[in-house]
């Protein structure tokens, strides 16, 4: 069987990683920004999308490093499997950050914030509950 593919230069690919690592970081600051000054949960759940996106990219391109390192003495297989508990954590932390965005959603429900657009909101949810 050949071997016929191309494979991209390490060095390549971290420097693509980075790349979105910084790209992410600057969306993420700017979205927050945006979500604080309209006060737009949405734009602040979609920046804490981005953070998670750019911590999994951190964490993605420490796994890596490390996982090129040889196997030496302590660790006979090498280091390839740090790519699985960079995933687990990846995985984690993403279901954390969902738990916390329905908390918010379910806390906006309950008691909506009260802005010029909102009254009339508030207003049909409080009729609709009684």
């Amino acid at each position: 069987m050949a071997h016929d593919h191309a494979h991209i230069d390490l060095e390549s690919g971290d420097r693509r990683v980075s790349i979105s690592i910084w790209a992410n970081g600057l969306l993420t600051v700017a979205q927050i920004v945006g979500g604080i000054l309209s006060g737009s949960l949405a734009l602040i759940a979609d920046a804490l999308h981005n953070f998670s996106d750019m911590a999994s990219l951190v964490i993605t391109f420490a796994a890596r490093k490390i996982a090129r390192r040889p196997a030496d003495a302590r660790m006979t297989f090498g280091y390839g499997r740090i790519e699985i508990v960079a995933a687990l954590i990846n995985y984690t932390t993403l279901i954390l950050l969902g738990f916390y965005l329905i908390y918010e959603g379910g806390m906006r429900m309950i008691d909506p914030p009260i802005c010029g657009r909102c009254r009339s909101a508030r207003r049909l949810w409080t009729a609709t509950s009684c």
